[in-house]
């Protein structure tokens, strides 16, 4: 077993925690200067929800990843499955019709969910310092879909509410003091204090 210093990727708590605010501004930022944001209803918003509902997840499991955070990319990870798959769950089970009546499977909205997974997990793990950038992208995607008439307000609500429930349930905080990784070869531990 080797101790060894922070390094530059483990710079200690304040890096920690401006890694995930720098990443979301970054995602706010971009989200607020594209063509779809200020547009009502065009395809263009709708593709661009499309892709949020996907990235905003990945993202945040990419910055988890980069930082080092395994345990934290687990807990993504199992609370994106749960959210999503209580999600289609839910679609089979309530039938709701959706606005534009093109099936049955409205309630929850997937879209939403995948995208409120991402903000839900980083202000459960992170603060809502972190996440607050996310939520507001999440709830572009949500209204994406209200605008494309696929969804009603209900079933974003429903699929925020279903992401804040599995992230309170599956992710911890992240306290940062103590760090342990194993290699094949290593084990390292870390202490911050």
């Amino acid at each position: 077993m080797t101790v060894s210093p922070c390094s530059r990727r483990d710079a200690g708590p304040g890096v920690r925690r401006t890694a995930p605010r720098v990443a979301a501004l970054l995602g706010a930022a971009a989200l607020a200067t594209s063509p779809g944001f200020a547009q009502a209803s065009t395809d263009s918003e709708r593709r661009l929800g499309d892709h949020l509902s996907y990235a905003l997840p990945l993202g945040a499991l990419a910055v988890e990843m980069w930082r080092g955070d395994r345990a934290g990319a687990w807990q993504l990870t199992q609370s994106f499955v749960v959210t999503t798959g209580t999600t289609e769950l839910l679609k089979r089970a309530t039938n709701q019709t959706r606005p534009d009546g093109s099936n049955d499977k409205s309630f929850p909205s997937g879209h939403a969910a995948r995208a409120f997974s991402a903000a839900a997990y980083v202000r459960q793990r992170h603060g809502f310092d972190a996440a607050w950038p996310l939520y507001v992208a999440a709830t572009y995607v949500g209204h994406t879909r209200v605008q494309a008439d696929r969804h009603r307000w209900r079933d974003v609500i429903g699929a925020a509410a279903l992401a804040e429930l599995s992230a309170h349930w599956l992710v911890e905080p992240f306290d940062g003091r103590l760090q342990v990784s194993a290699g094949p070869q290593s084990v390292q531990v870390q202490w911050r204090w």
